[in-house]
């Protein structure tokens, strides 16, 4: 039995994060992930995810206002770049785009406000709703190269890295949890499970979670026109339309951005099935993807609805898509974040290394019920 300080499962962003942070202060932490680095199987691969300020949560502005600054922070650790902030684009009903104004004015943020018409002369290669917000803050973050930035830095800085090293149960004794592998056992007074759709099978059993929605979404890629290929025509956008999914905040009816050598990758949602992580089909719904191509075909004159190339993630939510972030026992909690967490990356590191260090969580809504 090996004992360690600090023993994070899941390499993913958010693990690999808080490994990051808590190796970065000097203390004792290994990093075990069931697949290799940047794997394809959960929810941090791809080229890009979204940045931006622009929630209609104030909570989730807050968040993003200090993810900026710990951006950097990370990059300047790494000398690598990491989030580019080429701007943000939302459109759709009024009330949803108030809000996000109202969010950016309490952190003294940029904006700019235009119509429909004003904001497709601007960009020529998209359609818009009447109300149309755009953030320069906004942009996106590198996904692959952050993960794998993340996994060689907390080695750097001294921690243990098993990839490929699958857990095959957890234990409670005492102050301790015990996590079993096919090679070794662990014994940890500190256990922080950043684990996306596997955190309810593997401490479900002893720790009261919140209900968990595990299911997969299918973005695609699209190429631009040739005379609209300029990265400068396609900024990150959510669209705040009336055919949302209930109308929460945190939820939109599309969302997209430029990823470079790949194209303009569009999602939207449709009717998910729940699934089970560890028997996924990958299989590409072509009922979805002509959904999708309709809705690039009303929205996006630019782009060549032939060319989408469809690809499947993994998601993990609770209903109201809040995270949870929090501790019991010797057990940090750090998931579900997908969806729209990837923007909070270095910032989430953090604060659960904060958690697993002793710190408490006072946000209610990144609670663990009782």
């Amino acid at each position: 039995m090996q004992n360690v300080d600090h023993l994070v499962i899941g390499a993913g962003a958010m693990g690999s994060a808080t490994a990051w942070q808590l190796a970065s202060q000097g203390k004792e932490v290994a990093l075990i992930e069931q697949f290799g680095a940047a794997h394809n199987k959960g929810s941090s691969h791809g080229g890009t995810r979204i940045f931006r300020l622009s929630y209609r949560t104030p909570l989730y502005t807050d968040l993003a206002a200090r993810a900026l600054p710990d951006w950097r922070e990370l990059e300047a650790d790494t000398q690598e770049h990491l989030l580019e902030q080429n701007g943000q684009l939302d459109h759709g009903y009024k009330e949803a785009i108030d809000e996000i104004a109202i969010s950016l004015d309490r952190h003294n943020r940029p904006y700019e406000r235009m119509n429909a018409s004003e904001a497709h002369a601007r960009w020529p290669g998209m359609n818009f709703e009447d109300h149309v917000i755009y953030s320069p803050d906004g942009g996106r973050c590198f996904a692959d190269k952050t993960v794998e930035t993340l996994i060689n830095r907390s080695r750097e800085l001294g921690a243990q890295v098993q990839l490929n090293t699958p857990v095959l149960s957890i234990a409670l004794d005492g102050d301790f949890a015990v996590v079993e592998t096919a090679t070794q056992t662990w014994r940890t007074p500190s256990l922080v499970v950043a684990a996306g759709g596997w955190v309810n099978k593997l401490i479900g059993h002893i720790v009261k979670l919140p209900d968990f929605i595990v299911d997969a979404g299918q973005p695609a890629h699209f190429q631009p026109m040739a005379d609209l290929a300029a990265e400068s025509y396609w900024p990150s956008f959510l669209h705040h339309g009336a055919n949302g999914r209930g109308g929460s905040p945190l939820e939109a009816s599309a969302y997209g951005l430029y990823t470079p050598g790949e194209g303009f990758k569009v999602g939207t949602w449709s009717d998910r099935k729940a699934i089970d992580p560890d028997n996924r089909d990958f299989e590409i719904s072509q009922k979805h993807l002509t959904e999708m191509k309709e809705y690039v075909a009303h929205w996006f004159p630019g782009l060549d609805i032939e060319s989408a190339v469809a690809t499947t993630c993994l998601f993990t939510n609770t209903p109201e898509e809040d995270f949870i972030l929090d501790r019991r026992g010797p057990i940090t909690v750090c998931s579900p974040c997908s969806g729209h967490g990837f923007k909070f990356v270095p910032t989430i590191g953090k604060i659960t290394a904060e958690l697993a260090l002793g710190g408490k969580q006072n946000t209610p809504r990144w609670q663990l019920p009782n």
